[in-house]
């Protein structure tokens, strides 16, 4: 590794290497199909927030996502105010599955993936839709009742 500053025009070789399933850069918005640009955390809030201070954003319509930390790879597809929240708000249910130590965190992918019928490689909160995050939500809810019940018998 060179000297040089880990930047999102700079991204560390390692960190890229471990991400898996990575997703283009974007380069025009989905949402309204303006331009997309890279910006530092403080651009947009204000502050810094997490391990790596880079999203991409669109200015015209404040769709966003962050970048997995040390690359220029989206942590999913640019998402809307209401997608963010819906994001946010269903995947508590999916993170009590691991988070109370019912099941490993890929276990609980794998889970949610098979309940929602999609390859678990595309279960990502941070690829869906707001539809998909309800679904998301229900699929988690049901495996959690589901882990529990075979608990107990």
């Amino acid at each position: 590794m060179t000297d040089q500053e880990i930047t999102p025009w700079n991204p560390d070789p390692k960190a890229v290497e471990r991400v898996k399933n990575p997703l283009p850069a974007p380069q025009f918005c989905p949402i309204c199909e303006d331009h997309v640009d890279v910006r530092h955390h403080q651009e947009i809030y204000g502050a810094e927030f997490g391990d790596w201070p880079w999203m991409y954003a669109c200015d015209s319509c404040d769709a966003r996502v962050g970048m997995h930390p040390g690359t220029n790879i989206p942590l999913g597809t640019l998402a809307d105010e209401e997608t963010r929240e819906a994001r946010k708000r269903c995947k508590e249910p999916f993170e009590s599955l691991y988070k109370t130590g019912k099941m490993s965190r890929s276990q609980a992918y794998q889970a949610l993936a098979d309940k929602l019928g999609i390859p678990k490689e595309e279960c990502h909160f941070g690829w869906f839709d707001v539809a998909m995050c309800e679904r998301a939500a229900q699929a988690a809810r049901a495996v959690f009742l589901e882990s529990m019940m075979r608990r107990s018998a």
